[in-house]
C-alpha cells in the first residue's frame, strides 16, 4: 500500500505550540466562498474587518487598556515626585491621605507608589504581549484566507475574464497584495483609533498637569495631520506604480521559467536577461523612492516628541510657568508617551497606502465573473425528489450503476465580443451515448472551442447544449436524467463523470504515482493498491518509459514535468483519463506529441480496448489515420459544420470534404 503525502508536514510538529492548536480548534467567523464573494466584491478591506471584528474589538480593548495603564503609571510617577515637594501649589495625591505628612509617611507613600508603578508596568507589558500574539494570528490568517479565496475564485472564474490576467498578476495578488492588506489590518487598523484616543488622553493629562501651556504641545502635534495626509497621498501614488512594476517582473520571470527549454534552444537568454534586469531595476528604483519617503517621514515623526517637549518648555519659560521638578518631569514623560504613540504614524501611512492599493487590485479580481454568471438565464430543470437524490449520488460517485451520456447541440454560436466575428456558427448535432465522435478540420476551425463548450468551460453566445444521462439502478424507477450543460447543476454532473486530456499536459511537481491520480497530498490518504495506476500506465503505453526510471513510480518528475519529454507528459495525461475510468472522455488532439508506433498502440487502446469501451468519446484530432475507429465524424471549417456522418459514408463519397482534406494533406506532405 502506498501512502500519499510522504513529504507533507506532520501536524504533531505543532504540539509544542498550544496557542496555534487552540486557535485552529476554535475556528473563525469567515463564511464560505460563495457567501464571502459578495462582500469581497464590494471591498476586500471592509469584508475582512467584518469577518475579524471580534479579534479587532479584543485588540482595541487590550491596546487602549495598555495606554491607560501607561498613563496611570506616569501619573503615579509624577505624584511620587510631588510628594517630596514642600512648596508646590500643584495637586498632590499624598494630601488626600495625610494633612501634614511626616518624612516616614512620605517614605511609605512613595514606596507604595513605586510598587504600584511596577505593577502597572508589568500589566502594560502583559497586555502588550497579548496584543502582539493576536497580531501574529491575524498577520497569518488574513493573507491565508485571502489566498484561499483567490484560489477558489481562480477555479470558478470564467474563461473570458481569466484571459485578462497573466500568471504573474495572480501570483502578485496572492504573494504581495494579500500580505500588504493583512499587515495593515493586523498591525495598524486598531492602532490608528488607539493613537487618536491615546493622544486625547495624554493631552487631558498634560492639561491637568501643565495647565494651558499643554495646548502648545497639542498645536505642534496637530501639525502632524497635514504632513501625514501628504505622505499618504504620495505613498498611494508610489505603491500603485510599484505594484505595476512588480507585476511586469513576475510576468517575465514566469514566462522565462515556463519556456526555459525554448529560451535556451533559440538563444533568447540574453533578451530575457536584459528584460528581467530592466524590470527589476525599475522596481528597485521605485522601492528606493518609497524607502526615501518612509525614512523621511519616520525621522520626522521619531523626533516629533522632542519638538513637542521643547515647545512646552519654551511655553513654561515664556509664560513664567511652574518650573518644579515634577512639572518638568511631567512634560518630558508625557511628551515621550505621546512620541511613542505617534512614532509608528509614518508606517501606518505607508501601510495604509499599500493596503488601499492592494484592496483595489484584489477587488478587480473578485469582480471578475465566475463561470455560472455567464449563463444567460437559469435553465435547471425542476427535478423531483427522486431525481435530486440520484443527482446527489452521481455527483458524489455513489450511484450503483454504470452511467452513459448523450449530447444534443442546438444552434451553438460563439464570439468573444460584439465587435468580433463569430468563431462558431449555428452548430447543431446529436451525439449518441456510448459512441465516439471525431471532430476534424483545418487549424483554427473551432475544434477545441467546441469541446470546451460541451465541457461547460465556455458558455456559447447563442444556443444550448443539452445532455441526457442513462443509468440502471434497481433502487429507482427512472433510468435517465436530462439537463443543460451550462447550469450549475449541469456542470457538477458533467465533472463527476468526465475526464479530459488537453493538448498541453498539466504536470504537478511530484512523483509519477501522485501525478496520475492527481490527488493532492493529504495525510492518511491511501490507495488499495498500485494495480489501478499500473493498469492506466500500460493503457497509455508509458510502462516502457517507467522501466527506465530508477525509482519507478516514485520518480519525481520536477516542476511542470521538466524531467519528461513532451510525449511522456502527454502519456501521463492520458494515464489520468484511463485511471479515472470516466463515462465521458474528452480528447483534445492528445496524440500530437507521440511517435507513430506509440500512437498506433494508444489509438487501439482508447478506441478498441477496455479504456473506451461503452464510453462516450469526443475526440478532436489532426490524425486522420484512426478515423475508422470512430462512429461519426464532424468536419468543421470556419466555425461551421460542413460535413457530418460515419467514416465509411464520407470516405465513399469522392467529393466529400473529408476526402478533399485528406488529399490536401497528402499533397502538402509530397511537396515537403
Amino acid at each position: 500500500m502506498k501512502k500519499l503525502a510522504k513529504l507533507s508536514i506532520d501536524k504533531s510538529d505543532l504540539n509544542s505550540v498550544p496557542f496555534i492548536n487552540n486557535t485552529l480548534a476554535k475556528g473563525d467567523d469567515y463564511p464560505d466562498f460563495d457567501t464571502s464573494l459578495h462582500d469581497l466584491r464590494k471591498s476586500p478591506f471592509q469584508a475582512l474587518i467584518k469577518y475579524e471584528r471580534k479579534q479587532f474589538s479584543f485588540m482595541f480593548f487590550i491596546h487602549i487598556t495598555d495606554v491607560i495603564t501607561s498613563l496611570l503609571s506616569a501619573f503615579a510617577a509624577i505624584q511620587l515626585l510631588r510628594s517630596f515637594e514642600k512648596t508646590s501649589t500643584n495637586f498632590k495625591l499624598i494630601d488626600l491621605f495625610y494633612h501634614e505628612s511626616t518624612p516616614n509617611q512620605i517614605l511609605i507613600f512613595t514606596v507604595c507608589l513605586a510598587v504600584i508603578i511596577f505593577i502597572l508596568k508589568i500589566l502594560a507589558a502583559s497586555l502588550h504581549a497579548q496584543k502582539i500574539e493576536t497580531e501574529m494570528l491575524l498577520a497569518w490568517r488574513i493573507p491565508f484566507k485571502l489566498m484561499q479565496s483567490l484560489y477558489l475564485q481562480l477555479l470558478k472564474i470564467s474563461k473570458k475574464d481569466r484571459t485578462q490576467y497573466q500568471t504573474g498578476d495572480i501570483t502578485n495578488l496572492a504573494q504581495n497584495d494579500a500580505k500588504f492588506l493583512g499587515n495593515f489590518l493586523a498591525h495598524a487598523l486598531v492602532d490608528i483609533p488607539v493613537l487618536l484616543a491615546s493622544c486625547a488622553l495624554v493631552m487631558i493629562l498634560m492639561i491637568a498637569m501643565l495647565g494651558k501651556i499643554a495646548w502648545i504641545g497639542f498645536f505642534i502635534i496637530a501639525l502632524q495631520i497635514p504632513l501625514s495626509l501628504f505622505f499618504s497621498w504620495i505613498g498611494n501614488i508610489l505603491h500603485t506604480e510599484m505594484m505595476k512594476r512588480g507585476d511586469k517582473r513576475l510576468q517575465l520571470i514566469t514566462e522565462w521559467i515556463q519556456g526555459m527549454r525554448l529560451v535556451r534552444y533559440f538563444g533568447w537568454g540574453k533578451y530575457f536577461k536584459n528584460e528581467i534586469h530592466e524590470a527589476t531595476l525599475s522596481e528597485f528604483l521605485q522601492d528606493l523612492k518609497i524607502t526615501f519617503k518612509y525614512c523621511f517621514a519616520f525621522a520626522l515623526t521619531l523626533n516629533w516628541w522632542m519638538v513637542v517637549s521643547s515647545g512646552i518648555f519654551a511655553g513654561i519659560v515664556f509664560y513664567n510657568g511652574d518650573r518644579s521638578a515634577s512639572t518638568l518631569f511631567a512634560a518630558i514623560w508625557l511628551s515621550s508617551i505621546l512620541g511613542q504613540q505617534i512614532t509608528p504614524l509614518p508606517w501606518f501611512v505607508n501601510a495604509w497606502s499599500q493596503a488601499i492599493v492592494a484592496s483595489r487590485r484584489l477587488k478587480l479580481f473578485y469582480v471578475a465573473r465566475i463561470q455560472e454568471e455567464e449563463f444567460l438565464e437559469e435553465k435547471n430543470n425542476n427535478y423531483n425528489p427522486e431525481e435530486k437524490e440520484i443527482i446527489d449520488k452521481i455527483i458524489h460517485n455513489k450511484l450503483n450503476s454504470e452511467i452513459s451520456i448523450s449530447f444534443s447541440l442546438n444552434n451553438i454560436s460563439l464570439r468573444f465580443s460584439k465587435s468580433e466575428p463569430y468563431v462558431l456558427n449555428n452548430i447543431s448535432v446529436e451525439i449518441p451515448a456510448k459512441k465516439t465522435l471525431a471532430i476534424i478540420g483545418p487549424v483554427a476551425s473551432g475544434k477545441s472551442l467546441l469541446i470546451q463548450i460541451m465541457m461547460g468551460d465556455i458558455t456559447p453566445t447563442h444556443g444550448d447544449v443539452h445532455f441526457k444521462l442513462y443509468f440502471n439502478d434497481k433502487n429507482y424507477k427512472i433510468n435517465s436524467l436530462s439537463g443543460n450543460v451550462h447550469t450549475s447543476l449541469g456542470l457538477a454532473l458533467l465533472r463527476a463523470i468526465q475526464s479530459y486530456v488537453p493538448q498541453e499536459a498539466f504536470i504537478i511537481s511530484s512523483s509519477i504515482r501522485e501525478n496520475i491520480p492527481l490527488k493532492y497530498k493529504y495525510q492518511n490518504e491511501y490507495y488499495d493498491s498500485d494495480n489501478a495506476i499500473m493498469n492506466s500506465i500500460y493503457a497509455a503505453s508509458f510502462h516502457t518509459d517507467l522501466n527506465e526510471f530508477s525509482h519507478g513510480m516514485d520518480t519525481e518528475i520536477g516542476e511542470r514535468g521538466v524531467n519528461l519529454s513532451g510525449g511522456q507528459k502527454q502519456r501521463i495525461s492520458l494515464s489520468r483519463s484511463s485511471f479515472a475510468n470516466s463515462s465521458l472522455i474528452f480528447l483534445d488532439d492528445p496524440l500530437s506529441a507521440v511517435d507513430v508506433k506509440t500512437e498506433k498502440t494508444l489509438a487501439h487502446n482508447i478506441f478498441r480496448g477496455d479504456w473506451g469501451k461503452g464510453k462516450t468519446i469526443i475526440w478532436s484530432t489532426h490524425r486522420l489515420e484512426y478515423l475508422k475507429y470512430t462512429d461519426n465524424i464532424l468536419f468543421l471549417d470556419g466555425g461551421s459544420i460542413t460535413e457530418f456522418g460515419s467514416f465509411e459514408t464520407l470516405k465513399a463519397n469522392n467529393k466529400s470534404r473529408l476526402n478533399q482534406f485528406i488529399s490536401g494533406l497528402n499533397e502538402h506532405d509530397r511537396k515537403n
